[in-house]
């Protein structure tokens, strides 16, 4: 699919790569984009209304999260949401990043109980939460 002119001012567009991600942010649904000619770290994310355009890259980023196992959160934070603590770890499908299944604190009930969210997001959310799993992992020498 070639890339698709968005116009996020009133004399700048873009062209979408590909929707990489969703999340939900004070109640408006958000896409994560990438876009074309820009690195990984230039991604931002846009509300649907900025997305028109492109509906094809948003309806073909949704049936992908069909085919996703159903235990799999978005692998984004929320306002407010808060990691209490890792459950396991996996590789995501690729195979090129780990996913952390995380039980978590509830503030307003906007979080599930439990999900699986990216390596990303915990290391920037949450890094405390990764440290304190990894600490208990080590098999430390007995120090006699």
């Amino acid at each position: 699919m070639s890339g698709s002119p968005v116009s996020l001012s009133s004399q700048e567009e873009y062209m979408v790569e590909a929707i990489t991600n969703k999340r939900i942010k004070n109640g408006r649904t958000e896409y994560e984009v990438k876009w074309q000619g820009y690195s990984e770290n230039e991604k931002t994310w846009e509300p649907i209304e900025n997305l028109q355009s492109v509906m094809t890259y948003v309806l073909d980023f949704e049936s992908s999260l069909k085919n996703k196992p159903q235990e799999v959160g978005d692998g984004s934070y929320d306002d407010g949401d808060s990691a209490d603590e890792i459950i396991q770890i996996r590789k995501d499908n690729d195979g090129q990043n780990l996913l952390f299944q995380v039980s978590w604190k509830q503030k307003n009930n906007r979080a599930p109980k439990v999900s699986w969210i990216n390596q990303n997001s915990l290391k920037m959310h949450n890094p405390e939460i990764l440290i304190d799993y990894l600490l208990k992992k080590i098999k430390w020498p007995n120090n006699k």
